[in-house]
């Protein structure tokens, strides 16, 4: 497998203002979605991540759970359906459509899958966005990926970089209705 070229960022390497419009921002692939970080931990001195994740419907992201990070989603465009599950008992699926908000705290597992094409403003704890940028495959194009265009990472990097990055993967568990 070929490495990825890395992002040459668009954003400020420190806190400092600054404003996007509709569509800028570091770009990057993952799967058959488009992440478009808007602002991350240098820009917020380690603070929190924000990005916009845009797609069309089709697999679940694979189940997981972040032991530090908080993720947000926030559905502007379309419609997804949000797995959350505590590990305490607190299990609960919905769909949520444009203006629907779901929160996932560290140790949730979780997962979502776009049921209608849209888009999604999540904010997560600060550095959450560096697994994006180790594992996905960066862009200048703005919008929804043809599937030409899809970026599946290989396992031998998807898995090492998940851990590295706060992204465990709960292998074998089962979605529920």
């Amino acid at each position: 497998m070929s490495e990825l070229a890395p992002l040459e960022s668009l954003l400020p390497t420190a806190p400092l203002p600054y404003l996007l419009g509709d569509g800028e921002g570091d770009k990057l692939v993952l799967f058959d979605q488009l992440f478009t970080l808007l602002t991350t931990s240098p820009q917020t001195a380690g603070q929190f991540d924000a990005f916009i994740t845009e797609g069309r419907p089709g697999r679940p992201v694979p189940p997981h759970f972040h032991a530090e990070t908080h993720e947000t989603f926030f559905v502007l465009e379309g419609a997804i359906r949000l797995w959350i599950d505590d590990q305490r008992g607190n299990r609960e699926t919905r769909i949520l459509e444009a203006g629907g908000f779901g929160f996932a705290p560290k140790d949730t597992i979780h997962s979502y899958r776009i049921e209608r094409t849209g888009k999604i403003f999540g904010v997560t704890s600060a550095g959450f966005t560096d697994f994006f940028r180790a594992v996905a495959r960066p862009t200048s194009k703005p919008g929804i990926p043809a599937e030409a265009e899809f970026h599946i990472p290989a396992p031998e990097v998807f898995g090492p970089e998940g851990a590295k990055h706060d992204v465990h993967f709960v292998q074998g568990y089962e979605l529920f209705d």
